[in-house]
């Protein structure tokens, strides 16, 4: 066996690691295999995106996920991916042609089919960087079966189901209120929405008998409704219906009364104006009642002719020079310079949002449309029964209830967006006619196609089965899509996803409508169970973000730092499904040092048994302590299994990290040194190490490959058996061992307790009439791990008690001799101790009681002094204590 490095290092072995994983087709899956699948859909990152630590930890879940039911007899599938991200994607693109060209508007001066051939050579060059990134976290995908949410296959699949909607009158074009982006000239979804709380002048004005207030008085001009509750008495007089006039920002306007049960009587005078164009609320109000809408603010994001001589205005500049206007003519009333209110921004472009009334294309959520269990359905009805009935697993379950109102509160789905990158609305238009094709209409016979994309979210709604389709099979027009499915052996060996693992944060925009699409299309689930992971977060519970770059931390640095294995266990204990995760330096660092200690046990393995030792369970077990091991190791490969079931990765993790590090390496492997070792000893230590690494795997996949390749095996660990619990029953033998430990332990904590080093030899006692014989078997066991020169062992029954020589255990009293100790010089030193632990509290408490020092000091430093402070208190105490009980010894 080759001889290997001291320490651990993973910039020696991963990319040779990962390169042959990948040239051994280890991850490569086999649609024909008779093996039970498993697949997992992998959430398809921005094609031109960077690797985050929300990828991070998405990828890792996954991973350990799939390469378990890998070794575990599976035909497993991580299917990779990519996403065109449009609106994203698109704006990073114009941006640079603006930046580096100098070209204001790229989309007028280039146009739609050299815009588009800029953006599909920029996928093109950067593409290649997130999947390098992917493969150096570890994860094991088919990258044979690589696919990107614009490939030809998923153009069809997008197509075919918009069409079918279409026939099922599902899809219609309407005028609606939506979500528009001056900025990125396009609406974008409900979901996309980001609101932040926002500081703006809150106006007040009187509009006739009213006051009315608001944040926006350049929506104003065009309010000629004035809506109350119907049950406010302050303003009973007043009747639906009833009109009146008063002077506004230009001129004369005669006002109507509406009651509507949409206004709060406890915000402002319970009164207000309405601008149906320009407010959702509004919006709805003025559709139950009837009421005109009127534009006052066009798609830039300028005022119209309504506004006379603020036409062409921007929102910003005209707003001052209205409430000057309004109070011209004595019609402010006050302003609340510190008003805060929400206010809607673009997640995907950061800009503004300005509601604006436009013909969109929608998919109707309501209309019973859908053939599922025997009955016809309605999207929301299907989507809220595939989880209430089990079809479909939240894991945690606790988020059922908040999709449950979500998607009870589900509007129709806006799916255009007025944008030029994506799958293009499959419409066109000739002399009146409309029609929806599956392949491209020339514009030479006359048709014209519908200019606006479909919402990116339409296309990542078909990932778990449009990736599955055969893309030869695609080009075949004369085949139905039910064709397309049943002659795709991917498809059907793959599908349904066995676990769909994201972020609770996308639930609503990604997995929601993945059901709503597949259960329409497929009449089938897109997956069984969803795994939903919580957000990344700092030490200290913030969130981590770009904009506070102190708080984020990159995972390929930390790779380069720490080794890809080391940040995978860090991303893993520590939380559950739907938890947030708290990342830091330490905590890397932490599970760095767990990887170097596999690694270290792996050498000095290699290094005590021959090269030709089994790696098999001997068929005799005679010695006792061996029998200890492989019972706990039966438990442990008991608990991973029902673990992993279970979704309880982090669990798993720390039972895994606890074994190893404890039983076997800070036990066993000091028990079982010995000058004379049998065939049986190393077979064992053999068989316990590698079923180990085994286990460990899917979490430390690098690690645990480099030193199963040093056993010589004629297959690679990762695609090797998982292990299966054995036979035996070595429950008794475990139970005598564990008393063994405990003896060690207490009489270790003994000298720990009065400061006897491990350099020095100290004698000591077990009184036990019942395990004296026990100890008397492994007497020279005891000696030599808890460094003992004299070990005395009495069949007498103790007292129940324990003081600072001895600790009561199992009915057992374990007993130090203090003749080691230098009971002097240690008084001294807790003295000493004592005294510059006091100096410290007496300082930091004058700091603390100092107003200059709290009213200059950032609040984090005067909380993490408090703290500190009230620590190093506890340990004052402890100290006092101990030095009482060393004197009272010492006397």
């Amino acid at each position: 066996m080759t001889s290997l490095a001291k320490a651990y290092d993973p910039r020696a072995f991963e990319s040779k690691i990962a390169e042959q994983w990948e040239s051994s087709g280890a991850f490569r899956a086999d649609a024909h295999s008779s093996k039970p699948a498993f697949t997992i859909s992998m959430p398809p990152p921005n094609a031109t995106g960077q690797l985050h630590v929300g990828h991070a930890v998405m990828l890792v879940l996954e991973d350990i996920f799939i390469r378990w039911q890998r070794m575990d007899g599976h035909e497993a599938l991580w299917l990779p991916g990519t996403d065109h991200a449009a609106i994203a994607t698109e704006n990073v693109v114009l941006q640079q042609i603006k930046v580096q060209e100098g070209i204001a508007d790229p989309r007028v001066e280039l146009g739609r089919d050299e815009v588009l051939r800029r953006i599909v050579e920029y996928v093109e060059n950067s593409q290649g960087t997130i999947r390098n990134q992917i493969k150096a976290l570890g994860s094991s995908c088919d990258w044979s079966r690589e696919r990107y949410t614009m490939d030809p296959q998923l153009n069809r699949c997008v197509n075919e189901t918009f069409k079918r909607m279409y026939e099922d009158g599902l899809i219609f074009r309407g005028p609606r209120i939506v979500n528009w982006d001056p900025h990125l000239k396009t609406n974008v979804s409900d979901d996309e929405v980001e609101r932040k709380d926002t500081q703006s002048p809150f106006f007040t004005f009187q509009y006739g008998p009213f006051q009315i207030g608001t944040v926006r008085p350049e929506t104003k001009f065009g309010d000629k409704y004035v809506v109350m509750h119907p049950d406010d008495e302050r303003y009973s007089q007043y009747k639906y219906g009833d009109t009146f006039e008063c002077e506004w920002i230009n001129g004369k306007i005669t006002a109507t009364i509406i009651k509507d049960d949409a206004v709060d009587p406890e915000f402002g005078t319970g009164v207000m104006t309405i601008t149906p164009w320009h407010d959702h609320v509004d919006f709805g109000i003025a559709e139950r009642h009837g009421l005109d809408k009127e534009p006052i603010i066009d798609f830039d994001g300028n005022l119209l002719p309504i506004a006379k001589e603020f036409e062409g205005m921007s929102i910003d500049k005209s707003r001052p020079q209205i409430v000057e206007k309004l109070r011209g003519k004595g019609l402010l009333v006050k302003t609340d310079t510190d008003y805060t209110h929400s206010k809607a921004f673009n997640s995907r472009g950061g800009g503004a949002i300005e509601p604006q009334i436009r013909e969109q294309w929608f998919i109707d959520v309501n209309k019973p449309a859908v053939e599922w269990k025997g009955k016809t359905q309605s999207l929301k009805e299907v989507m809220i029964d595939v989880i209430r009935s089990g079809d479909i697993k939240l894991v945690p379950e606790r988020f059922d209830s908040t999709y449950f109102y979500w998607v009870e509160n589900l509007q129709d789905w806006c799916i255009s967006r007025q944008i030029w990158w994506g799958h293009r609305i499959p419409v066109y238009y000739r002399d009146g006619e409309t029609k929806v094709s599956l392949q491209h209409l020339e514009v030479t016979d006359g048709w014209e196609q519908d200019p606006d994309t479909l919402d990116t979210w339409f296309s990542s709604a078909l990932w778990t089965w449009s990736t599955l389709i055969d893309p030869e099979l695609a080009k075949n027009y004369s085949l139905s899509m039910k064709e397309l499915l049943e002659r795709s052996p991917d498809f059907q060996k793959f599908h349904p996803t066995n676990i769909m693992e994201t972020g609770y944060d996308i639930l609503f925009f990604w997995v929601a409508r993945m059901i709503l699409m597949t259960t329409y299309m497929l009449q089938d689930v897109p997956f069984k169970t969803v795994y939903l992971h919580g957000l990344i977060r700092t030490r200290d519970g913030k969130k981590m973000s770009k904009s506070e770059s102190e708080t984020v931390i990159d995972p390929l640095v930390s790779i380069k730092e720490y080794g890809a294995d080391a940040l995978r266990i860090a991303l893993i204990l520590g939380t559950g499904p739907g938890q947030d995760l708290r990342l830091f330096p330490e905590k890397m660092e932490s599970s760095r040092r767990f990887a170097n200690k596999i690694w270290n046990a792996g050498r000095y393995i290699l290094m005590t048994i021959p090269g030709n030792t089994p790696l098999t369970l001997p068929q005799n077990v005679n010695s006792e302590l061996a029998k200890w091991l492989l019972h706990g190791l039966n438990e442990l490969i008991r608990g991973t299994q029902s673990g992993l079931e279970a979704h309880r990765l982090s669990d798993v993790a720390d039972n895994l990290k606890s074994f190893f590090w404890g039983d076997f390496c800070d036990w066993y492997l000091e028990m079982d040194k010995k000058a004379e070792r049998t065939s049986e000893d190393n077979q064992v230590l053999a068989y316990a190490f590698t079923t180990l690494i085994k286990l460990l795997h899917p979490y430390v996949p690098f690690v645990t490959e480099a030193l199963w390749g040093q056993f010589q095996q004629p297959e690679m660990l990762a695609v090797s058996e998982w292990p299966q619990p054995q036979p035996y029953q070595f429950s008794e033998a475990h139970g005598r061992i564990e008393i063994i430990k405990e003896s060690i332990s207490h009489i270790r904590a003994l000298r720990e307790k009065v400061k006897i080093g491990l350099d020095k030899k100290v004698a000591a006692t077990l009184d036990s009439a019942k395990h004296a014989g026990l100890f008397r078997t492994h007497q020279e066991l005891i000696i030599r791990l808890a460094r003992l020169s004299e070990l005395k062992i009495s069949e007498k029954t103790p007292e129940a008690v324990s003081d600072t020589l001895s600790a009561y255990f199992k009915d057992t009293l374990a007993s130090i001799e203090a003749a080691a100790l230098d009971w002097k010089k240690e008084i001294e030193t807790l003295q000493k101790k004592l005294k510059t632990e006091s100096v410290f509290v007496e300082k930091s408490r004058n700091k603390l009681d100092n107003p200059g020092f709290l009213n200059q000091a950032p609040g984090k430093v005067v909380s993490e002094l408090r703290d500190k402070v009230s620590s190093t208190e506890k340990t004052l105490e402890a100290l006092k204590q101990q030095i009482l009980e060393l004197e009272k010894l010492a006397s």
